[in-house]
């Protein structure tokens, strides 16, 4: 059984000699022997009940050790073991047993560490799980004890020690970090720590996002635009005066572009002082974009509102001067007197169409009434229309027009027109030197399709993502930046989408999807079909333009002061004039309904 180290100790008295101390068993005289070297050196003035006292002590001191200590003989068998080191193992420790039938012994295993120890005369420190379900944490120090050639003055002390609690505060502080770490990554926000020269030490994840690369040399400033440097270097300034200070910086990506950010920094203590500075950005350019996109767009209804009332009063008055030129050009006798007021009237006539347009551009939110459109004819009429757009181009251009099946969608076919006009001129203007421009139209599962693609100059990446912005414009003064952003919204109004895939160098290819026409609703008409539509339609419209030539020339009869001598007939002729015009129409009605 265990026998405490008190009860190891034997008082021996020699006759004219005060006591010694000897221990119960010659194998243990090694360890008084280790004992007396941890003591003060007696002198000969030391009284012997004083040494006698120092022993016991400490003899009291190993038992009360809070740390389990086992203490083996030469021939590795336990000697003595203090209170620790029983209620350790939860039980009675046997004197004599073996140091490899102790709890550290490894199954399977060669030896035991206190073997190690010995056989090696050097001290080993080893960790292991004891307990059950491995539990706790043990930390057993093993050190070899040898005082002579004889094994017999020679043995091991181990000192156990669980550390199961440090472990689990280990453990904790390890989880903690970790916690504080991932919140630190996922924060939307950058973070940088810098020290008191404004080097960068630190970064989370959001900020090497950006692909900075950090070394000992990289400062923060290094990341800021030129024009921000000044502000974000006094800011540094006075946080490491211990001031949090907030601004606003522009900073430069790794490709070199510029972005838009919030800055906090605050003060980095350490040791009472501040030894640094936490910069914390929060990247703002997609929100300054959408202010400026919100501004312009308010630029637009001013200017939209503005364009109304002014496109409003000038139309009234173009009215006025249309309608007396068509008058004066009626009553001209000479040719070039003809030929002034037919310029007259041709330029009044473009101002309306003007006007008409900036009043649809202000107006772009009315309401108006969809019909099919087919999206084939939509783009041959198209090109037809913008033919001389590229045949003044001194390089040539290759028009190259793919055709599948009718396709109809529902919408305004002006507004439509107006979308495929736009992209025929950018595809036009990106190919200076000429070049291939391919167009099409096709039927998909629920949706329509056009598309304009061109070999020319390509979008740059950074310009891609705002083309549709309202007068953003990459050709420079030669562009008002408004077609795209009419076009989009056209395309948003008839509820479709537009979409455009561009490679610098190799060209740009715009797709427009909107939604098919409902089979209801669908106009397509077999060929001999149309082509009898299309001539009784140039036979009413004949008919209409012989009644108003008659009409005219009624007209031009009362113009001329004839009116004494053919009143009759120019009531007559207004009167036939109006019949004709409604059989024609009527003729016109017939021929639309088969």
């Amino acid at each position: 059984m265990y026998r405490p180290a008190a009860n190891l100790l034997l008082w021996q008295r020699l006759p004219g000699s005060p006591p010694v101390l000897v221990f119960a068993s010659p194998a243990l005289n090694f360890v008084k022997c280790h004992m007396n070297n941890l003591l003060p050196n007696p002198t000969a003035d030391t009284p012997s009940p004083s040494q006698w006292l120092q022993d016991r002590m400490f003899i009291k001191a190993f038992d009360l050790w809070p740390d389990a200590a086992f203490l083996f003989s030469g021939d590795r068998r336990l000697i003595v073991a203090n209170a620790a080191a029983t209620q350790l193992v939860g039980g009675s420790l046997l004197e004599g047993s073996a140091c490899c039938e102790m709890f550290w012994h490894v199954e399977g295993g060669a030896g035991c560490v206190v073997d190690r120890a010995m056989q090696a005369s050097e001290r080993i420190e080893v960790e292991i799980q004891a307990g059950a379900h491995a539990s706790k944490s043990i930390s057993i120090i093993v050190e070899p004890l040898k005082f002579g050639d004889d094994d017999m003055e020679s043995g091991a002390l181990v000192i156990a020690r669980d550390i199961s609690d440090l472990r689990s505060a280990e453990a904790e502080a390890i989880a903690h970090k970790s916690f504080i770490a991932s919140i630190a990554d996922r924060t939307p926000d950058e973070i940088y720590a810098l020290d008191a020269q404004g080097r960068i030490t630190w970064m989370n994840e959001r900020a090497q996002a950006y692909r900075i690369v950090m070394s000992g040399t990289l400062g923060f400033l290094d990341i800021v635009s030129e024009d921000s440097r000044l502000l974000a270097a006094e800011n540094l300034r006075r946080t490491l005066a211990g001031d949090d200070t907030e601004y606003e910086v522009r900073l430069v990506r790794a490709d070199g572009s510029i972005r838009y950010a919030e800055a906090h920094t605050s003060p980095l203590w350490k040791d009472g002082e501040i030894d640094g500075v936490l910069v914390f950005l929060r990247d703002i350019t997609e929100r300054k974009r959408e202010h400026e996109l919100m501004a312009q767009s308010d630029k637009l209804h001013a200017v939209g509102e503005l364009a109304a009332g002014v496109a409003h009063n000038l139309n009234n008055s173009l009215t006025v001067i249309l309608g007396r030129a068509q008058l004066l050009l009626r009553n001209a006798t000479d040719e070039a007197s003809s030929k002034s007021l037919e310029v007259i009237t041709n330029a009044v006539e473009d101002g309306s169409k003007t006007l008409r347009r900036i009043l649809e551009f202000a107006r772009r939110d009315s309401v108006s009434e969809f019909a099919p459109v087919e999206l084939g004819y939509l783009i041959t009429s198209s090109i037809d229309i913008a033919r001389p757009k590229w045949q003044r181009k001194q390089g040539k251009i290759d028009v190259r027009v793919e055709g599948h099946a009718p396709a109809y969608v529902m919408g305004e076919q002006a507004e439509l027109r107006e979308v495929v006009l736009n992209l025929i001129f950018n595809a036009v203007d990106a190919m200076p030197d000429g070049g291939i421009m391919e167009m099409g139209a096709r039927a998909e599962i629920d949706t329509g399709c056009f598309w304009v693609a061109d070999t020319g100059c390509g979008i740059p990446p950074e310009a891609a993502s705002r083309i549709f912005e309202p007068f953003f414009t990459t050709k420079g003064k030669l562009g008002s930046g408004l077609g795209l952003s009419a076009s989009h919204g056209i395309i948003t109004r008839h509820k479709g989408e537009i979409v455009v895939v561009s490679e610098p160098g190799e060209g740009t290819r715009f797709e427009v999807r909107l939604p098919l026409c409902d089979k209801n609703h669908r106009f397509v008409k077999e060929s001999a079909n149309r082509d009898e539509l299309e001539g009784k339609f140039d036979q009413a419209k004949g008919k209409v333009k012989e009644t108003m030539g008659r009409t005219v020339n009624d007209r031009d009869l009362e113009v001329e002061g004839q009116a004494d001598k053919t009143g009759g007939k120019v009531q007559e002729g207004f009167g036939t004039a109006r019949r004709k015009v409604g059989e024609a129409i009527e003729d016109i009605g017939e021929a639309l309904k088969k």
